[in-house]
């Protein structure tokens, strides 16, 4: 009897000791599987920082690249836009339509626009009056090096010369495929010396 009564206490405290282990190796599983998948998760937020930040870079680049060339190329980013390829260099160097990314370039408006007065161009050393020549184009002049100008023959001081400051903004999109979906819009302001014909076009 007691030899049975034994075995019956060892049976009861080895199950015992199973369905621990086993409630043991249940935790450490779903311990092991919510690591797994908060690892997965902060890789997946790395690389949505990093399509983002590429979009970013592109439209800033795309905005930069046309605000940089002459002011009298930019009619064609008046309302629709077009497109220009950024090549962000994080695979082929080359330039191509395959490896970069697309970015629109549009909604060129004039914000505001002022005229320049004479007086605020005009230069005088000694008895000489010039202009400098940067600014001689407002006076009709062909800026090599500097123009001459008669004082008397400009009119006041504060007549209108020929140049205006004209500030402009343009906006720029991208959604290319290449970047997984995000998107990136920026908005960006200049101010540019333009000929007093270009305020035709200025609201």
């Amino acid at each position: 009897m007691k030899r049975s009564h034994r075995l019956s206490c060892r049976t009861t405290q080895s199950g015992a000791v199973l369905l621990i282990g086993m409630i043991m190796l249940l935790m450490l599983m779903l311990v092991a599987v919510g690591v797994i998948r908060l690892s997965m998760s902060h890789t997946q937020i790395i690389n949505n920082e990093q399509v983002r930040t590429e979009a970013d870079t592109a439209t800033n680049y795309a905005l930069d690249m046309v605000l940089n060339a002459p002011a009298n190329t930019w009619d064609g980013y008046r309302n629709a836009g077009k497109k220009e390829y950024i090549n962000l260099g994080t695979s082929v160097i080359a330039d191509s339509a395959d490896v970069s990314v697309a970015v629109t370039v549009n909604n060129l408006t004039c914000k505001r626009s002022r005229i320049i007065r004479n007086s605020e161009m005009i230069k005088t050393t000694g008895s000489l009056t010039y202009v400098p020549a940067d600014d001689s184009s407002c006076f009709g002049g062909g800026g090599s090096p500097l123009t001459i100008v008669d004082p008397t023959a400009l009119g006041p001081p504060n007549a209108d010369s020929l140049c205006a400051n004209v500030l402009y903004e343009m906006q720029a999109t991208t959604s290319d495929p290449k970047l997984l979906g995000a998107g990136a819009t920026v908005i960006q302001g200049v101010e540019v010396r333009r000929g007093v014909d270009a305020l035709d076009n200025c609201d």
